[in-house]
């Protein structure tokens, strides 16, 4: 079971709390508590609280890790045995709200136009606009993407409680040298990892023998450069969500071994 509201009007500092349901808007969110059938259960997504049972449950989640650190596939994995989770990218909700032209995707591309960050609040309200469809069938939700400091994270928190985190703790030597692995063909896209997906031919395209290039972004010296940054950025971020509780942190070099782990925390936690 999970409650649809918007805006929570308090009625007294030990009362249970009136709230209302905004229609255009509608998900797991206020902070409050209510009596329901003789058992009390949190109208927001911090579920871990809740006496209902929990296949009644949605929850909200966050994956957590530096670029090219496996997120990805580790998201897909967790998609696979967890099928009430819907992966949320919010790098794909701005482009596709861009590319729609929604009313929040005209607000985004004006920023972007201008050549400034799409602002913290209007990324949570893509958010929650694009959450609303799987949250009124019951879905729990898997954030990538955001929040990714600790200003996001607290206005993040002020709409929607964080269930679970889950962070990806590779070595910046691992992700430098996956990335300073790939190769591409720019008129076609494909990408080329000396490691693992090689071309037939060493430095040229499978398909038209064309010269495969090193994208700027992908040198050593620039991977570390926007590691570091990460890592400065998001230490506060985790010792923000650790605190709470609900984050668990998971160490390795390769996907296939760190995800056994990732899967073994969540069956306790949400099943």
């Amino acid at each position: 079971m999970f409650f649809l509201a918007f805006k929570v009007h308090k009625l007294a500092e030990n009362s249970f709390a009136r709230f209302v349901v905004n229609p255009m808007m509608m998900y797991c969110l206020p902070r409050t508590r209510m009596a329901v059938r003789n058992a009390t259960y949190r109208t927001y997504f911090s579920t871990l609280q809740q006496s209902a049972p929990q296949h009644d449950e949605c929850r909200f989640l966050l994956i957590l890790g530096k670029p090219g650190g496996g997120k990805g596939t580790i998201s897909k994995k967790m998609l696979v045995d967890f099928p009430q989770l819907h992966h949320m990218s919010t790098g794909d909700i701005l482009r596709a709200n861009v590319r729609n032209g929604t009313a929040l995707g005209r607000e985004a591309k004006f920023y972007m136009d201008e050549g400034k960050l799409v602002p913290d609040r209007l990324i949570i309200d893509l958010v929650l606009s694009d959450s609303t469809p799987m949250l009124k069938e019951g879905k729990s939700l898997l954030l990538d993407g955001f929040p990714r400091t600790i200003t996001q994270a607290m206005a993040l928190e002020k709409e929607v409680n964080v269930d679970l985190v889950v962070n990806l703790d590779i070595p910046t030597e691992t992700i430098v040298e996956r990335i300073a692995d790939r190769w591409i063909h720019p008129a076609s896209g494909r990408v080329y990892s000396y490691s693992y997906r090689p071309p037939k031919v060493k430095g040229f395209d499978d398909i038209t023998g064309e010269k495969l290039v090193q994208r700027e972004d992908d040198k050593p010296e620039k991977v570390r450069t926007r590691l570091a940054a990460y890592d400065e950025a998001t230490a506060p971020l985790v010792n923000f969500y650790d605190e709470r509780g609900v984050l668990e942190t998971f160490q390795g070099t390769k996907s296939d071994v760190i995800y056994p782990e990732v899967k073994n925390w969540l069956k306790l936690k949400i099943l």
